[in-house]
């Protein structure tokens, strides 16, 4: 499945290293590598990134849409301009409230980036974790990982979920209410559902570039097993099978949420 790793080396030359390792794996088939950024945690605690590699143009942005989050919250008060720095869309708009991060992978990773050390940020497709964990271990490698789209779609099911729950609520304390509590409330309708309706978009907007990641991606697998050799091909295609369908199912769970 999906997922975003963080990939902590204790120098520089492990990072590059680590980067290589990845796209070995990702020639071979045995990963599908979208994205890779090379951070540090400077002494003063900032975060700055060295170096990314969008793989696979034209889709190079799209691809990078959870590694440029993740270093939009790694980075803290900074982020936006740190996701921006390394090419993901979310970071780059600021936009982190549906990133699919969850809070205690963030603090975890955050806590062991240490200032002076080095981390690898990779969006990958992975069916297992231990091509990565084995290839990356003679670096000194310590390797977290999230399902990020997951993630993503749950927070984007349960807020949507609230929004239904508090219209449904508010409707139907209106009709129950009487004199002056009903007035005041009636009042407040309007401006309540302003602020739904933002949400709502913004709900809605996420949603729909969620579903544009999910396409480069299997755009990005379906042009390297056009290249690949007959074993790496038929990897690169099943991934490539197994997203779509992915894709498929949730776009259909978007339509039915979204109606």
């Amino acid at each position: 499945m999906d997922k975003a790793l963080v990939i902590i080396v204790p120098n520089e030359n492990a990072a590059y290293d680590v980067v290589k390792t990845l796209k070995a794996l990702d020639d071979i088939g045995s990963i599908e590598l979208y994205s890779s950024v090379v951070i540090t945690k400077t002494p003063s605690g900032t975060v700055n990134v060295k170096d990314t590699q969008n793989v696979r143009e034209p889709w190079g942005a799209l691809l990078g849409l959870s590694t440029g989050a993740l270093i939009g919250l790694l980075a803290g008060p900074v982020g936006a301009a740190a996701g921006a720095a390394a090419g993901g869309a979310v970071g780059a708009t600021g936009d982190l409230a549906y990133s699919g991060f969850a809070g205690d992978f963030v603090h975890d990773v955050a806590s062991k980036l240490k200032p002076g050390s080095f981390a690898v940020c990779a969006s990958v497709w992975e069916d297992w974790t231990v091509p990565v964990d084995l290839e990356t271990r003679p670096f000194g490698a310590i390797v977290y990982r999230q399902a990020t789209e997951d993630v993503a779609v749950a927070q984007l099911r349960a807020d949507w979920q609230d929004l239904k729950d508090q219209e449904a609520h508010l409707e139907s304390e209106i009709a129950h209410a009487t004199g002056e509590a009903k007035a005041k409330l009636e009042a407040k309708r309007a401006e309540i559902r302003a602020q739904q309706a933002e949400r709502r978009q913004r709900v809605q907007k996420r949603a729909r570039s969620l579903e544009e990641s999910w396409k480069a991606k299997i755009a990005s697998i379906k042009a390297k097993a056009q290249a690949a050799k007959t074993e790496a091909k038929a990897r690169h295609e099943q991934h490539a099978d197994k997203l779509q369908r992915f894709m498929t199912a949730e776009k259909t769970a978007f339509q039915d949420l979204f109606s």
